[in-house]
């Protein structure tokens, strides 16, 4: 009780920081020209506190949690940049800083790109991979706090979901590569199709000789009052190993994506489905740590989620509330029984102006095996966007 009481002061105290009446001014890019070129400038800011229930010690024999960590923690989520330089019609480039660890600067996006026609278009730098359509979706609108369920204390594979498989995986977020993509005039059908270095452990070069493969194609269609996309994707990702007698080698795991979003991020319903499907990398069948150089076969996984929110104005300004639930079940081992994780996220974003929001989240993860409890994590974000 002690710490939820003192999550909800952290909370209010964030609710409290946001100014009770937002500037009248547009929350979009800042655009200049000159003869040259276009510029536009962008930014977030992402203030976070959470708790874990991994706080107690010793840490219990039927808890996942590896160790104690701190009961409430505040900290600085993203601080980011986006400059987007258009040359003309045909190139233009994003790059984008991230201030979060405060002492050092990171880098997120850095890419260059080619428009030949709407329907080719040639991108290459440091970018997110076609693959996960929930990584997909900006954090900055993204409906629940965290895409994964993200339980400090707890290695993302104990509780997973789609999201914890595809940024492990490393088949999601960010690597450096060359995408080709493009859709039909009437944007009905999209695609993308892009090469990548497949390490996300070194992500400045490229470690071995073997690439990833993402492609990824999308349908849109009119659905009611909103459209609805439904996308499929696949990843053919390289898994490096040595031997003795051949030295360097690696192999091929291979993942599948099925998506589907009704909505978009105005006034009214809004409903994303994701199953994800194919390798896991780190396991044989039988569940131990997998022996690519013996010829091991790659353990299976399944993972599916959905979350539904209806986003509606309140008060004579420009604020709106937008409840929010997420529901999904993950597999890490589809031959092993007994070891799925059911995941359950019931939330609120306060809307202040635009994406200038407040978001409240309460993740469970709730494994299916008697051996282990449920653990959970309450997080509250304030996001500055413009």
């Amino acid at each position: 009780m002690r710490r939820l009481a003192g999550l909800a002061a952290v909370a209010a105290s964030l609710a409290l920081a946001v100014p009770a009446q937002t500037q009248a001014q547009e929350s979009s890019d800042i655009s200049f020209k000159t003869k040259a070129l276009e510029v536009s400038v962008g930014g977030r800011v992402q203030l976070q506190a959470s708790t874990s229930s991994c706080s107690t010690f010793p840490t219990p024999e039927n808890s996942a949690c590896a160790e104690q960590v701190p009961s409430s923690d505040l900290f600085l989520r993203r601080a980011r940049l986006t400059f987007t330089v258009k040359i003309n019609d045909q190139i233009d480039f994003r790059i984008q800083p991230d201030f979060n660890k405060i002492d050092k600067v990171g880098l997120k996006d850095a890419w260059g790109r080619f428009t030949f026609s709407k329907a080719f278009r040639l991108k290459g730098g440091h970018f997110k991979r076609p693959f996960d359509g929930f990584v997909l979706v900006s954090s900055t609108q993204t409906l629940t706090v965290e895409r994964e369920l993200a339980i400090r204390g707890i290695d993302g594979l104990l509780v997973p979901n789609v999201t914890s498989f595809t940024t492990a995986f490393d088949l999601s977020d960010r690597d450096i590569g060359l995408e080709a993509s493009g859709s039909t005039n009437n944007g009905v059908f999209s695609y993308w199709a892009g090469v990548f270095t497949g390490d996300s452990d070194l992500k400045f070069q490229d470690s071995n000789t073997e690439k990833q493969f993402v492609g990824r194609g999308q349908v849109k269609l009119g659905a009611g009052p909103k459209d609805l996309k439904i996308a499929v994707a696949a990843a053919a990702t390289d898994q490096g190993y040595e031997t003795v007698l051949e030295g360097l080698q690696g192999r091929y795991h291979y993942n599948y994506e099925l998506f589907a979003d009704w909505g978009d991020f105005t006034d009214g319903p809004h409903a994303q489905l994701g199953f994800v499907f194919g390798d896991n990398p780190f396991e044989n069948q039988a569940g131990d740590d997998i022996d690519l150089a013996s010829g091991e076969d790659f353990a299976k996984v399944a993972s599916w989620q959905a979350i539904v929110s209806w986003k509606f104005p309140v008060g004579s300004g420009d604020m709106a509330l937008e409840p929010i639930f997420r529901i999904g079940w993950a597999d890490t081992n589809t031959d092993i029984s007994d070891n799925e994780v059911w995941g359950f996220t019931p939330g609120l974003q306060i809307f202040f102006y635009r994406r200038n929001k407040l978001a409240l989240n309460w993740d469970i993860a709730s494994p299916t095996t008697d051996a282990l409890r449920s653990e959970n994590s309450f997080k509250a974000r304030l996001q500055f966007h413009f």
